[in-house]
């Protein structure tokens, strides 16, 4: 059900394909908690190709993605490639890519980047200054599918985990998928003898919840969910050969992952209903959905000039300025199921009542006007 519009342009979104070049910065992220630094390249939209630059006007959201066992973080060009022109900031901790590795290190260092840069929207001194959206993904592929899902089990900031041929961990990522409860999507290939679907994205699949998709890919075999690495390809000498291309393995991923991301970090309901017509058998893969809290929210233009909302963070209390003090409210999650409505008969809104967290609160004063805003309670 559509329950109401949601404004695009107060998020400073677009869904305008191939709009950005790409900018790209290295940074080393301190987590003080584990006093661990982590290496992060990261791409971002920009005006023009090049280092260091500033970003395009808006505010994008962030995509952490996590390597495979024994890569790095440059095996997976064609993920940042497609998805900053789209108008993402993505973000590739380069951890843990020896042979002795921590996997829940890695899964913290792919959940803790995001926390990072998001506090670098209030950071004057950043080149990510007032241009980091609210919602956020965490992709990874084979360990650092299984780290991704540790992450999405960690932290409350992640919108939504993607997983490419996932493999179990330690700490279990069968296990810490029964905790998560964001929206996900489970890529498994099915010639992929290094983590076979059975013993390992399976098990991760069935323990989810929440609206979960499941995309099997034809001939998809583990390491052509990367770009071409000698090391993983070596791993794969005795698995069953595949038709399939690298670059057609690759386009199937995208031609899931995009829409579903526009649906779940940019609140696109035409989105979310492109991920409905690819359910079922397409060319080279098969999409199986099981949603019950499938996207309900879809955006709109919509002028937001006649209301402010303040303090924004607020740690409860808000106090909206209206052009009259009656209207009613709708407060969102961030994957756009609702939490709280009511009735408006004055000018502050007590929130004490509900988490810490990133919503959308959407207020009808009449019977046209419907405002919207992004809120964050602290």
């Amino acid at each position: 059900m559509k329950q109401l519009l949601l404004v695009l342009s107060i998020f400073g979104l677009t869904f305008a394909f191939g709009q950005y070049e790409i900018g790209q910065t290295t940074l080393t992220i301190n987590d003080p908690d584990r006093d661990r630094d982590i290496e992060t390249y990261v791409y971002y939209p920009a005006d023009a190709a090049g280092t260091d630059l500033d970003l395009s006007d808006g505010n994008f959201p962030i995509i952490s993605v996590g390597h495979g066992f024994v890569m790095t973080y440059d095996y997976h060009i064609y993920l940042w490639e497609h998805l900053v022109p789209l108008g993402y900031i993505v973000a590739l901790p380069n951890t843990e890519t020896g042979v002795t590795v921590s996997h829940g290190d890695y899964g913290l260092d792919l959940g803790y980047v995001i926390q990072a840069l998001q506090a670098e929207d209030e950071n004057e001194s950043s080149i990510f200054y007032n241009h980091i959206g609210a919602t956020s993904a965490v992709i990874g592929h084979s360990m650092g599918g299984g780290a991704s899902v540790l992450a999405a089990s960690e932290y409350s900031e992640i919108t939504t985990l993607i997983t490419l041929a996932a493999a179990e961990t330690d700490p279990s990522a069968i296990s810490a998928a029964s905790s998560v409860t964001i929206p996900s999507l489970t890529f498994a290939g099915d010639v992929d003898c290094i983590t076979p679907p059975a013993d390992h994205q399976e098990p991760i699949y069935d323990n989810l919840s929440d609206c979960k998709g499941y995309v099997l890919i034809n001939d998809g075999t583990h390491c052509q969910f990367a770009n071409s690495n000698p090391l993983c390809e070596f791993g794969e000498f005795s698995c069953p050969s595949s038709g399939l291309s690298e670059s057609d393995q690759h386009g199937a991923v995208l031609e899931v992952i995009t829409p579903w991301l526009e649906a779940y970090l940019k609140f696109s309901y035409d989105a979310w209903l492109t991920v409905e017509a690819l359910e079922g058998d397409q060319s080279n893969y098969n999409l199986s959905l099981d949603c019950t809290n499938a996207p309900s929210v879809s955006l709109d233009e919509t002028s937001t000039d006649v209301l402010s909302i303040y303090p924004n963070p607020n740690q409860g209390l808000i106090v909206l300025s209206l052009p009259i003090e009656r209207g009613t409210y709708n407060i969102y999650r961030m994957d756009g199921s609702i939490i709280d409505q009511g009735n408006i008969t004055g000018q502050e809104l007590d929130l004490n009542h509900i988490n810490d967290g990133f919503y959308l609160i959407t207020i009808q004063v009449n019977e046209t006007m419907i405002i919207n805003q992004r809120i964050l309670k602290q």
